[in-house]
């Protein structure tokens, strides 16, 4: 005598098995492949986020040009190009106040509790700063090392799309 009850399970119909197939092959196909077509797309302008760059050339004790215009709000990468056979500096006197400030290249940053300061520009040193201007006006700037009579402007002017 067999004591092993005897299960019934009634045959699964065709159309349970071809959905449970169909429900397989859209969870891997979801989980392998992204889904672009999902993806939001905004409606609001996107800024440019290119930086707009500028250089300023040092040679014979001069800076060149010694005049420059930039945008409020428009990311600039100012580079600095020290082409004299000596030290330099460059001192931005209110343009870097209340913004963020990155700075790359061979030359020495000096950072105050104000933020940027200035940096020194070895011979053949090259220093780039990548900033965001926030404020409208003319902005002077300089060498302040003994002797060096280096001085120029950087003017931003205002941006007509930037809210204040």
């Amino acid at each position: 005598m067999n004591m092993t009850p005897e299960i019934h399970i009634p045959l699964l119909g065709p159309r349970i098995l071809v959905s449970g197939c169909l429900m397989a092959t859209l969870i891997w196909s979801i989980s392998v492949f992204p889904v672009w077509s999902a993806t939001p797309t905004s409606l609001t302008p996107t800024p440019n986020l290119e930086a707009l760059e500028v250089t300023i050339n040092i040679r014979s004790r001069e800076f060149r040009p010694d005049s420059l215009t930039v945008t409020a709000g428009q990311k600039t990468r100012l580079v600095l190009k020290n082409l004299d056979t000596e030290l330099h500096a460059f001192v931005p006197v209110g343009l870097l106040a209340d913004s963020h400030v990155a700075v790359s290249g061979n030359g020495a940053p000096q950072f105050a509790k104000e933020g940027f300061i200035r940096v020194l520009l070895p011979t053949r040193g090259q220093t780039e700063i990548v900033f965001t201007p926030v404020r409208p006006g003319t902005y002077p700037y300089f060498c302040d090392l003994p002797g060096h009579v280096m001085r120029g402007t950087i003017v931003v002017r205002e941006n007509p799309g930037m809210v204040q």
